[in-house]
């Protein structure tokens, strides 16, 4: 059905992916010497410890974000005069969020099973990247919705890791506020969203996002719950502006917000 067009070179996606689950698997073997440092923030004493986990993750999600770009410059109808940092965004949360989560798991049946379906998710992610370069592609619409169910899906997990791990207020706020921001960026440009405007609601919604999460710090909230409000917060406030930059009103697009959001609440009661 689809023949005749773009396809991402095969050996590139393969390699690259492979590489990242590798870089998942040597966190388990490598040690590397761990830098440890204290410092004080307006009156506020700070330890920063970076290991070997921290260094890996950051390595597979560097690789991911770079394969993503040399795989997007391949696309036949990408322009090489616009930059392609829209498109890294997607693939490192994925490399960070799906390594944190594998990470942690023990040795056994859940890992052995984890690392396949994590190479799996980022080839489908990198694969949805590149074709959405082209609109005409008769495969956009649906790696367009692909793209944003992984990014909400992602940027949650991502939440419940900082949740889980007891991350203090003074990291987890910041990275609340990038991930946020970035992902609420992303699916704004993926709309085709003006630049500066993309950037100035992503900044909005990160910022909003940051407050609740600090917040939420200081409350008994488990970590499913907390990570399923600040992301039910980010796709209604995503919704909110979609919704906005419509001159007419769209009742489907309320439909949906208003099922999703309903959805959301049910969950947050009821399953955490």
């Amino acid at each position: 059905m689809f023949k005749g067009l773009p396809q991402p070179d095969r050996n590139r996606l393969s390699a690259m992916t492979a590489l990242v689950a590798l870089t998942y698997t040597l966190i388990r073997i490598v040690v590397l010497p761990s830098l440890q440092t204290e410092f004080e923030i307006v009156g506020l004493f700070v330890r920063l410890d970076i290991n070997t986990r921290t260094m890996m993750l950051a390595l597979a999600a560097v690789i991911t974000a770079t394969g993503a770009d040399w795989l997007i410059r391949s696309h036949p109808r990408y322009d090489q005069h616009q930059s392609s940092l829209e498109h890294l965004v997607i693939p490192g949360l994925a490399a960070l969020a799906a390594g944190a989560i594998l990470t942690r798991l023990p040795e056994g049946p859940a890992l052995w099973i984890g690392v396949p379906l994590t190479a799996i998710l980022l080839m489908g992610v990198l694969l949805a990247e590149f074709i959405v370069n082209d609109t005409d592609d008769p495969r956009y619409d649906f790696a367009a919705v692909l793209l944003k169910t992984l990014a909400f899906t992602l940027l949650i997990g991502v939440f419940f890791v900082i949740r889980s791990t007891g991350m203090r207020a003074i990291f987890s706020v910041p990275v609340i506020f990038l991930s946020s921001g970035a992902v609420v960026w992303r699916l704004q440009r993926l709309d085709n969203q003006e630049g500066m405007r993309a950037l100035l609601f992503a900044g909005v919604i990160g910022w909003i996002s940051a407050q609740i999460g600090w917040a939420l710090n200081y409350w008994p909230v488990a970590p499913l719950r907390y990570a399923l409000i600040l992301g039910l917060l980010v796709y209604i406030g995503n919704g909110l502006l979609d919704i906005q930059r419509e001159s007419e009103f769209n009742r489907a697009r309320w439909t949906e917000l208003v099922i999703v959001g309903s959805s959301g609440l049910l969950a947050i009661l009821l399953l955490t």
